[in-house]
């Protein structure tokens, strides 16, 4: 069922350069959810640990964003990677499959991070049931002022201190074990000047995507529109995403040859 309440805040592994706050700023906080509110979502771990989020699109086929399969520029390797399904918590219960096989957006751009999806298959199909479940790919952007359900297991508060007597800001950011949600205001991406029109974009005051939930679903009417992508450095402002509806052919083909 999909959440009416508005949840917490979810959150973004890689982002960009942002205004750093002082101390007294805003702490990000919110709820948590349960995997049948969002079954398609998914942990991506990388080396046993959560890295990323991601969401099915079908038995073997998980949807990311291309920067989590990168480390420092260079594509990490398929086996490397395992999803976790069907699970609220990010390190226990659920199934953990390995990954087969990823492919990345042949234009991605570590350094301006345009084209930010990539795909991912399975070594075995999954088994669907309530906690498991495919998204359908959206097809058109959302409108302006609609709101759209973020999901993952990113920083759900972030602190931020300046050693006054070294250029040093420190960011403490605090990542929980279970997951969670909120929902989300579409903003007009020219308001973002680090977005192309390839993106979705959104801010809602004190709700936002931070580090640790790149990759994860935004989601209206149960269709996948956007791939958490960047943001921020301490989730204060507009984050943006990869637009599924400007992606979706490059998905569809990328499928049939991953």
């Amino acid at each position: 069922m999909f959440i009416k309440c508005i949840l917490l805040l979810s959150a973004i592994n890689f982002l960009s350069a942002g205004r750093l706050p002082q101390p007294e700023e805003r702490i990000l906080g919110g709820k948590n959810i349960e995997i049948e509110d969002a079954p398609w979502q998914v942990s991506l771990q990388f080396l046993g640990k959560h890295r990323c989020g991601g969401s099915i699109y079908s038995k073997d086929i998980i949807i990311t964003a291309a920067h989590c399969l990168l480390d420092k520029g260079v594509e990490l390797k398929a086996e490397d990677f395992q999803v976790r399904v069907g699970s609220s918590l990010k390190s226990s219960d659920g199934t953990l499959i390995q990954v087969e096989a990823i492919k990345s957006h042949e234009k991605y751009n570590n350094l301006t991070i345009v084209n930010d999806i990539a795909v991912m298959r399975l070594s075995e199909s999954l088994e669907f049931s309530s906690k498991v479940q495919p998204i359908p790919l959206a097809e058109k952007n959302p409108l302006p002022e609609s709101l759209a359900m973020a999901s993952g297991w990113g920083a759900v508060t972030v602190t931020v201190t300046k050693d006054h007597s070294l250029p040093i800001v420190w960011v403490d950011k605090e990542h929980p074990e279970h997951l969670q949600s909120t929902l989300l205001r579409i903003i007009n991406c020219r308001e973002y000047q680090d977005a192309t029109e390839d993106n979705i974009c959104v801010n809602t005051p004190g709700q936002s995507t931070c580090m640790g939930d790149s990759g994860g679903p935004l989601v209206v009417d149960q269709q996948l529109v956007g791939v958490t992508s960047f943001g921020s450095k301490v989730c204060n402002n507009t984050s943006a995403f990869a637009g599924i509806p400007s992606f979706r052919n490059w998905i569809l083909n990328a499928i049939k040859v991953i």
